[in-house]
């Protein structure tokens, strides 16, 4: 649905603008389409703590993309970020690109190159604690 715009005609009282039935329609109407979207709109649902995508798209991530020059920052002290990912081949799979890191027990990993099926994209480097 469009926003309903409600006509408040061209000067106080003269008769011009919507009713107050109509315009309270109007308001209820526009009112309803953004609670049903949710706060970040159709495509994120913001429950508790999390953001979580709601696509058609199973495997659908979340890009925090600041506009221009702008950057994605985390005011806090500490940043916990859990990877799921392993490295079966420094080959890589279909979806990984330059940049992106993974880690397991014992090596970080950075992904070096877009995935091609053929080069060698990941790079380890040893946990030494």
């Amino acid at each position: 649905m469009a926003q309903q715009l409600i006509n408040i005609g061209t000067s106080a009282n003269d008769g011009t603008g919507d009713s107050l039935r109509s315009a309270f329609d109007k308001a209820n109407d526009n009112f309803n389409e953004l609670y049903a979207a949710g706060a970040a709109g159709s495509n994120l649902d913001l429950t508790d703590n999390d953001i979580g995508v709601k696509t058609a798209d199973a495997n659908g991530g979340i890009r925090l993309v600041p506009n221009g020059t702008g950057t994605v920052s985390v005011q806090d002290d500490s940043l916990t970020i859990a990877s799921a990912r392993t490295i079966a081949s420094q080959v890589g799979v279909p979806g990984d690109v330059t940049g992106m890191i993974a880690w397991d027990a014992n090596y970080v990993y950075v992904c070096t190159a877009d995935y091609d099926g053929v080069a060698n994209i990941w790079k380890r480097a040893a946990l030494a604690w």
